[in-house]
């Protein structure tokens, strides 16, 4: 047998040709992924410093637009909604500092109060024989330290932040953004929506619009529902003598507002313990009228403030805000509603609707309404049925009798 090599096919060397590319593109692809990983890692600040600048100043914006229809120049008004906010967020930081640092102070110095009456709330009850004296000592023990670190504390904290030069310049960042944003938004847009063809611009100016309004309806909503229910805790506290009643106002409106899905409880806590520090009853009192207006709110008032503003159903508001926080903290759950609303109209603007098939298993909204409204005048009318009956049996409906 001569060793004559074996003939080749056509495709018999295709590896030699695609291995050298594959292998090629695997790295190039590799490269590109770790180097955006990368890319991404060490912006991650800085991208969510564009999110939260863009969101804020899409916030301001009706309050610039309303200030330059008036004729002021379109810097000078988003200078001054800036420093407005900006004051205002000192201002209520500050007195929430103190509220805290003052009532933590006498709370640790009415302690023995509270044991002591404890301690005889339980001998009575239970005829036990519970010597205070000594809890009160082992509590007491500290009591300078606790109070010298109570007096401290606002100190502490502007001394840390004082110190916090990173976060400073977060903020400075933030805000630099914002008013390069909101003073020069119309030459900003315009500069991006002419690299887009006429068609695209359209689509991009609509996406914006959805955007802005989405935006500013969210903080427009929550603004409104803060004031009333900073209002009403007002009241509330004021009557029941809730010391600092303005700024604890003042706190449960904002937080219970713009804290989405705990900021009820939130907001709550804090009154309940300022109110428990100076009189126990006094917290009763102040859950009472929390409670009491939360259903005021879920009821009455946020169906109508938010029925044009924030479409967006409250599961998927829960769901949004527990992504935005497992993605970017407590920032991240903050930015969740706008976010999902402004998706859901850019949906609800491009997406195709059809008419709805009717299920064996599953009712319409139309036909639960239809039931829910029969169900209503059934009942009415079988109430109409009992008023008449007792009527007659009454003897109510008997014609009266004719003077003479």
């Amino acid at each position: 047998m001569n060793g004559a090599e074996p003939q080749q096919g056509p495709n018999s060397g295709w590896y030699r040709i695609w291995m050298p590319r594959i292998a090629m593109a695997t790295v190039v692809v590799l490269a590109v992924g770790y180097g955006a990983t990368w890319v991404f890692g060490n912006t991650t600040n800085f991208i969510v410093t564009i999110v939260i600048s863009l969101f804020a100043a899409f916030a301001m914006l009706p309050a610039v637009e309303a200030l330059s229809k008036r004729g002021w120049r379109r810097g000078l008004a988003t200078g001054f909604v800036m420093f407005a906010a900006a004051t205002f967020a000192v201002v209520f930081m500050y007195t929430l500092i103190n509220v805290a640092v003052g009532e933590t102070i006498k709370l640790v110095e009415r302690v023995p109060d509270y044991v002591e009456s404890l301690v005889s709330w339980a001998n009575q009850t239970f005829e036990l024989d519970i010597s205070s004296d000594q809890i009160i000592s082992d509590l007491t023990a500290d009591q300078e330290r606790l109070q010298e670190l109570s007096t401290n504390a606002a100190s502490g904290v502007l001394g840390l932040a004082s110190t916090a030069v990173g976060l400073l310049f977060q903020l400075l960042t933030i805000a630099l953004f914002v008013f390069y944003i909101l003073a020069d938004l119309p030459n900003l847009r315009a500069a991006v929506l002419r690299r887009m063809p006429p068609e695209q611009q359209q689509h991009a100016d609509t996406i914006i619009g959805i955007t802005i309004e989405k935006v500013g309806g969210y903080v427009y909503s929550r603004s409104l529902l803060a004031i009333f229910s900073a209002v009403f805790h007002f009241m509330a506290f004021s009557i029941i003598g809730v010391p600092y009643a303005v700024a604890l106002a003042m706190w449960v409106g904002i937080v219970s507002q713009f804290v989405p899905t705990v900021g009820t409880y939130i907001a709550g806590a804090f009154p309940l313990l300022i109110a428990f520090a100076e009189e126990p009853f006094d917290a009763v009192l102040v859950l009472v009228a929390i409670l009491v207006y939360q259903q005021v709110e879920n009821y009455a008032l946020s169906p109508r403030v938010t029925a044009n503003t924030m479409d967006l159903h409250p599961a998927v508001a829960f769901g949004s805000a527990i992504v935005g926080a497992s993605l970017l903290g407590g920032v991240g759950a903050i930015l969740a509603l706008p976010v999902a609303a402004t998706i859901v109209a850019i949906i609800q603007t491009y997406g195709d609707h059809y008419e709805l098939v009717t299920s064996e298993t599953i009712e319409s909204p139309q036909q639960y309404e239809e039931r829910m409204r029969e169900t209503a005048e059934e009942k009415a009318l079988r109430r109409a049925e009992r008023a008449e009956r007792l009527k007659e049996l009454t003897g109510l409906d008997e014609p009266p009798t004719e003077s003479t």
